[in-house]
């Protein structure tokens, strides 16, 4: 797919729309199609090049005051997975359909500091229903239901985030089990932001519940509020108290214990709620 060509894509048209649809200053939209943008890296090859991750890794560590590389690992998955869940969540639960890009299908645009600011998705391939009106297209895959298109969203982020996990683990020694809990842990909070970008909270929650149902994001989303925001309580620490910052975030597991946490978002919502369907 080219430049010219992913302007037409029914995908291009989500992800065009979700740049509309806005939560705390968080859009769910992105770029789709190759670019000869300067800045655009494939994350495909930035992992595959040592040297090219060491150096990415090396300026998270110079932004946030930290020579630790296991907390560089975490906050450079952090970002990337929160870039990455919030356009798949977006198209899910706005439209209805999930952009599967593969392993391969997604760059990210640095700064002149070396830090991952932007993410596009290279390829156009997507999971729609057979309502759709794309479903014509040769990118688009159809299942029968909600409930399978939600799990196409798990299937997605597990595909994608394997070699990135394995890379990272190697690289920094931060284990991959923690580094699965940040995937769960943003994809939970993307698809509550697109829930209330959407207006489809409801629809957000049932496919939080079953997207991270399951290894290795076995991590059920705990969305509670804290004043009046709404939050997901995280399952797994950023490390984010161990850079210059030396404090935790609002939902950190540090923070709040195990006895205050509310119960995992209910599987029962999928057979009360209309607005899942």
């Amino acid at each position: 797919m080219t430049v010219a060509t992913a302007s037409s894509h029914p995908l291009a048209a989500t992800l065009r729309r979700g740049r509309t649809r806005t939560y705390r200053g968080w859009h769910l939209g992105a770029a789709l199609g190759a670019t000869n943008e300067p800045g655009w890296m494939p994350v495909a090859r930035m992992l595959d090049d040592a040297s090219m991750l060491d150096d990415t890794l090396a300026a998270v560590g110079r932004e946030v005051g930290t020579p630790r590389r296991d907390v560089q690992a975490s906050l450079l998955l952090e970002s990337y997975a929160w870039q990455f869940a919030l356009p798949l969540a977006g198209a899910l639960v706005a439209e209805s359909r999930v952009p599967t890009p593969g392993p391969d299908g997604t760059a990210l645009r640095f700064t002149d500091d070396g830090l991952p600011c932007a993410i596009r998705l290279l390829h156009g391939r997507f999971v729609a229903l057979p309502e759709d009106s794309a479903t014509a297209h040769p990118d688009a895959d159809v299942v029968a239901d909600r409930s399978l298109l939600d799990l196409c969203l798990r299937s997605a982020l597990v595909a994608h985030f394997e070699p990135f996990v394995q890379t990272l683990n190697a690289a920094s020694g931060r284990s991959g089990r923690a580094l699965w809990r940040t995937v769960a842990d943003r994809t939970a909070s993307a698809l509550l932001y697109a829930g209330l970008a959407s207006d489809r909270i409801a629809a957000a929650h049932v496919a939080a519940a079953r997207t991270l149902a399951c290894a290795p994001l076995q991590h059920p989303p705990r969305y509670t509020e804290i004043g009046d925001r709404p939050v997901h309580l995280r399952h797994g620490c950023c490390l984010w108290w161990r850079t210059a910052a030396a404090t935790t975030c609002l939902t950190c597991p540090l923070r709040v214990s195990d006895a205050d946490r509310p119960p995992p978002c209910p599987q029962s919502a999928e057979r009360t709620t209309a607005d899942a369907v």
